[in-house]
């Protein structure tokens, strides 16, 4: 006899429940219990891992490159408008309080991964319950699949910089309204209007996702308000109203109250639009990035299915096996598959991550997914042609595929814009997929136990995957610096890196560094300029940039651009003391043509103070009348 919440999305047959879910009649059996709590310690140790190496190394490592970015526009977050992302306004006041530390602003990105990922996980699972009537009546199945779900949070720090950046906030806003819509789904699930607040919460978080990473955030949106709508429409046009009302409100709220006490978003605003604008005509242009996407993806597609067919096959084999025969044989392969794959990914080098391993530890991450959706379609597809599957009511089968198909595309849509592969950085989202593939084990408790026994383990495998990516990620391969085992001096004489340690050498080359350019940076905030994509340059020497804090090697007209709509009338806001100038090239014309929009004139204002060997490979200019005032 079929289950009957069986299938990818189970329902119960009366789609009103009680308000904390179907109330339980029988406690469940001691043995359920006990492995749902050894579950959860699994999952919590996993967890434990990258959360307790993103404490122990929060004080290790810089990069000079994309972190150096972000920490130098959050440095001079209310000063320096000029940005492609407003992440600035989100992350810059917390540095501030911080007191500009480092180490500090990477354990308050811990605690919003946490936080964010808690509160998505346990929404999820409260919002599972309804749809899975004989679920064990325990908190612990709760607790146990929010658990997994944290756990597999740490793909966030599987290769992004230390730092938290524009996809931080992409990322933990789209877990954050997929949270929210959920909780409006478990409401009209119960029956019950969705509380004010609710929608209202909406409103901030959507604010913040479109400052950081607008291209990504619109898309989010519309998806949101299609779903929302989607989960709502059953109680009628009136509430869709009125919710919609309570999100816009606190969207113009929040906007203003930006406006008045963070930064004045009719300033800020502007110079973003025009920033991206010349981006997308540029390098990223929308057609190129697409081609890219669809090119890459069609790459890793193929990798996953020829290098782990074997694991494929067994899959669907393990769903439609028949007798005994078909079952034992269904078991003898879905082993073969787990022990080829598993030797695949080892000996691949699919378990670690760090940029340095980005074009290999995605096909694990896949794999383990594109397993458990490949039972649970295949199961949803052979109960619906044999008609076994419990009838549903219209409404809550609609809101049901509504939130699977959210799960789904959420890691996919917050990537969207970036001038990476997708799948890199749709891969932070993992924890979404977590939940799809918990969603499956739920549904198919009445499948051939060869199926069940796959899920299950697949799903076990992408704990410890998120768990092994990401720490390793923090620990052995953090993006673009050493690992914690020899990041073990400070940086001596360097404010800004005084909460942070790195490899002796570089430590020591960054302090000779400051040491020697000491009479031409202080005060701080002295006008400095850094060619091309060394941003950190600036943070270290205490500098504020000219035009972008980010100068992109490959668009070297965007920078030029920056730089000239930083000199108004042919002058910087720098006064009479002239920018310092730092190449790790030849000095090229349109950068020449740059500094005279600003009335600066190269070389004649300028004499050279340090050469590559004297300066970690760079060359150093400083202004002549520097000299003269001396």
């Amino acid at each position: 006899m079929e289950h009957k919440s069986a299938g990818i999305v189970g329902a119960p047959e009366q789609p009103v429940a009680p308000p904390d879910g179907p109330a339980p009649t029988t406690a469940p059996a001691p043995a359920v219990v006990c492995g749902l709590v050894l579950a959860t310690i699994a999952a919590a140790l996993a967890a434990g891992s990258w959360i307790g190496a993103a404490v122990v190394t929060a004080g290790h490592g810089f990069d000079v490159t994309d972190e150096g970015y972000y920490l130098l526009s959050y440095r001079w977050w209310s000063t320096n408008l000029r940005a492609f992302s407003g992440a600035q306004y989100l992350y810059g006041p917390v540095f501030q309080l911080l007191g500009y530390d480092i180490a500090g602003l990477r354990l308050f990105r811990l605690f919003t991964v946490v936080a964010v990922h808690l509160l998505f996980g346990w929404t999820f699972m409260r919002w599972l319950r309804l749809r899975r009537p004989d679920a064990p009546a325990s908190r612990w199945w709760e607790i146990a699949g929010t658990a997994a779900i944290v756990a597999c949070g740490g793909m966030i720090y599987s290769w992004l910089p230390l730092s938290p950046g524009y996809n931080d906030v992409s990322l933990l806003g789209a877990l954050l309204l997929g949270a929210v819509v959920m909780r409006m789904a478990a409401d009209v699930d119960r029956g019950r209007a969705v509380p004010a607040w609710v929608a209202a919460a909406l409103g901030p978080v959507a604010v913040g996702m479109l400052l950081a990473k607008w291209a990504s955030a619109g898309v989010i949106l519309a998806f949101i308000t299609v779903i929302a709508v989607v989960v709502v429409a059953q109680r009628g046009p009136r509430e869709v109203a009125r919710l919609a009302a309570w999100a816009l409100a606190s969207a113009l709220i929040t906007a203003a109250v930006f406006q008045v006490l963070v930064v004045p978003l009719t300033a800020a605003v502007p110079e973003m639009l025009e920033t991206n604008r010349l981006i997308a005509a540029r390098a990223y242009a929308p057609t190129v990035l697409l081609t890219m996407y669809v090119t890459s993806g069609y790459q890793l597609f193929t990798t996953i299915v020829t290098d782990h067919a074997v694991l494929l096959l067994a899959a669907l084999f393990a769903v439609v096996a028949r007798g005994r025969v078909g079952r034992l044989c269904a078991g003898v392969a879905a082993a073969l598959g787990l022990a080829v794959s598993s030797w695949r990914l080892v000996t691949d080098g699919n378990l670690f991550g760090g940029a340095v391993n980005i074009e290999r530890f995605p096909v694990a991450v896949l794999l383990v997914l594109t397993v458990a959706l490949l039972v649970g379609v295949v199961v949803r597809l052979h109960r619906w042609r044999a008609g076994t599957g419990a009838p549903r009511p219209r409404w809550e089968r609609r809101r049901g595929v509504a939130i699977i198909g959210m799960l789904a595309l959420l890691p996919v849509l917050q990537a969207a814009g970036t001038n990476n592969a997708l799948h890199f950085v749709a891969v932070n989202g993992f924890a979404s997929w977590a939940a799809l593939m918990v969603v499956v084990l739920t549904g198919i408790e009445s499948t051939r136990v060869v199926a069940r026994w796959l899920t299950g383990a697949v799903t076990a495998g992408a704990v410890a995957l998120s768990a092994s990516i990401g720490t390793s990620g923090l620990w052995s391969y953090p993006y673009r610096t050493a690992g914690y085992a020899v990041t073990t001096a400070p940086v001596a004489g360097v404010p800004a890196l005084d909460s942070v340690r790195l490899d002796p050498f570089t430590a020591q080359a960054y302090s000779d560094f400051h040491q020697r350019l000491l009479p031409y940076i202080r005060p701080e905030g002295r006008a400095v300029m850094a060619f091309d994509e060394m941003a950190g340059v600036v943070l270290l020497l205490d500098g504020r940039p000219v035009g972008e804090a980010w100068y992109a090697r490959m668009d070297q007209d965007r920078t030029a651009e920056g730089i000239r709509l930083s000199c108004p009338g042919g002058r910087g806001w720098w006064g009479d003391r002239a920018p310092v100038l730092i190449f790790g090239r030849p000095v090229r014309s349109i950068d020449i043509a740059a500094l005279w929009s600003c009335g600066l004139q190269f070389p004649a204002d300028y004499r050279l103070l340090l050469t590559p060997d004297q300066a970690m490979g760079l060359h150093v200019y400083v202004p002549k009348s520097d000299d003269a005032g001396r």
